[in-house]
């Protein structure tokens, strides 16, 4: 369980945007807002960031959105519930996302509260879901899914376990 003070979450949250712009991404507020910052839903805190990759201006755009919610558990005291990173390259059109939301129905049915999407070609979905690695937060699941980008290459989602 990943926890955090709101102190703690506003410097992640920062740090998230200092790293996706180090990579040379350019971040996105969420809608029509202005800015870049925690929301509230209810009692959650919810980060909703898009970010677009440094493609080349005539290519098509390279999306990755990250998204968390944090429900509280103490009085100053946050844990990450849910999240969902997702890479869209539209320029090669694949998808590639990392999640866990849904955990008591991923760990009654696949035993896992992790999972991952993988599209090789964006809307052509082999498998609804494979297994996936716990990510340790938005900047791991940034840098997971932008080294995938790298590679400049499709996915092999057949190389993934699926779990149905």
């Amino acid at each position: 369980m990943i926890a955090a003070s709101t102190d703690q979450l506003l410097t992640y949250l920062a740090d998230l945007i200092e790293t996706a712009e180090r990579f040379g991404a350019t971040v996105l507020p969420p809608g029509a807002a202005d800015d870049v910052a925690w929301e509230q839903d209810g009692d959650d805190l919810v980060l909703d960031l898009a970010t677009r990759l440094p493609a080349h201006r005539r290519s098509r755009d390279v999306d990755l959105v990250l998204q968390e919610r944090w429900s509280p558990s103490t009085r100053d005291e946050w844990v990450l519930v849910e999240y969902g990173y997702a890479l869209r390259d539209h320029e090669l059109d694949y998808r590639r996302a990392l999640h866990r939301h849904g955990v008591g129905y991923f760990v009654r049915t696949h035993d896992v509260a992790t999972h991952e999407h993988c599209e090789a070609t964006m809307g052509s979905v082999v498998c609804g879901h494979y297994s996936g690695e716990p990510v340790s937060g938005a900047i791991d699941g940034f840098r997971r899914l932008y080294n995938a980008w790298l590679s400049n290459s499709k996915p092999d989602c057949s190389q993934l376990h699926c779990l149905g």
